[in-house]
């Protein structure tokens, strides 16, 4: 019900920065209520929470996403009561990305 997306992982004993999450990497996901998104992730494929109904917190700890890097529909159909909670000094530029792909949602 939680998924946490690290900033860095482990493979083959080197480590990778996780830059992006892929297009309709979480789709339809009923059973999914929160997600943390790490600090190195640059971009959210197009439809990669879509209609996660049940998803309630989003938490993005990154401050590298851009406008055209965040894909369409990308957050469309998470929950009406869906929370973000961002960094503070990315509060209003990541306002105007969420903006375009949920419909209801609240920023803290």
């Amino acid at each position: 019900a939680k998924v946490v997306i690290p900033a860095t992982v482990k493979f083959n004993g080197k480590k990778y920065k996780v830059t992006a999450i892929g297009t309709s990497a979480f789709k339809s996901n009923k059973k999914l209520k929160s997600v943390t998104i790490g600090k190195n992730v640059k971009s959210i494929g197009k439809k990669a929470f879509f209609g996660d109904s049940n998803l309630r917190s989003i938490t993005i700890k990154s401050k590298l996403l851009k406008s055209s890097k965040v894909g369409r529909y990308a957050f469309k159909g998470v929950s009406k009561k869906v929370v973000f909670k961002v960094p503070a000094a990315k509060r209003k530029a990541y306002t105007k990305i969420i903006a375009k792909s949920a419909k209801k949602y609240t920023i803290s």
